[in-house]
């Protein structure tokens, strides 16, 4: 198990995972590849942004951000309602070598034996062949979160996600991809804690 320095972050985030894209219905990894938002995708950014609304009214003074991946800036254009929004390269996906791109049997056929050896779907993503690996993804996000002086509103992706859940809870058992936000859903994170709006 990889055991990842909590970050004290004195100000709350909130969370957004990218919509659906035409790569998620393939089920290819896309890593630091890319591929257009289905018409769903566009539905479920539409709709955190309707979730939003309210809650940037009661933040005063706060910062938007997105990964510089085109997936992430489709979805934070529709999220952030044309509001502008700066990127930054180290909230960009976890990145998976030469897996970038492949289908489920197109990774089994081309490494039969690890794919065999890896149990879960996150564990997939962090032991991919010649890709990054979490302390390194861990790394450039802590640097990134560090920046941080006010409440921000971020749009990433799935592991990227789940990697700085862990950093801001301190919650090593969250280290799976069901911890990250669902797809058209906003998770604060406030004092150590996350927070689902859905």
């Amino acid at each position: 198990m990889v055991e990842l320095a909590k970050l004290s972050i004195p100000h709350d985030l909130y969370l957004l995972r990218h919509g659906e894209t035409e790569w998620n219905r393939e089920f290819r990894f896309q890593g630091q590849m890319d591929s257009a938002l289905t018409l769903l995708g566009q539905t479920q950014a539409k709709r955190q942004a309707h979730t939003l609304r309210g809650l940037r009214a009661s933040l005063g003074r706060h910062t938007l951000w997105s990964s510089p991946l085109g997936r992430a800036q489709q979805t934070a254009r529709l999220a952030f309602e044309g509001a502008p929004f700066q990127t930054d390269p180290r909230l960009a996906e976890i990145h998976c070598g030469r897996w970038e791109g492949l289908t489920q049997a197109e990774r089994t056929a081309q490494d039969p034996e690890l794919t065999a050896r890896l149990e879960s779907e996150f564990e997939m993503y962090t032991n991919t062949p010649d890709g990054e690996r979490i302390p390194e993804l861990a790394s450039r996000l802590t640097a990134f979160l560090n920046t941080l002086d006010a409440p921000a509103i971020i749009v990433s992706h799935k592991i990227s996600l789940v990697v700085i859940r862990a950093l801001l809870t301190g919650e090593d058992d969250v280290l799976q991809v069901r911890s990250a936000p669902a797809q058209g859903s906003v998770l604060q994170i406030s004092n150590g804690a996350a927070i689902a709006h859905i």
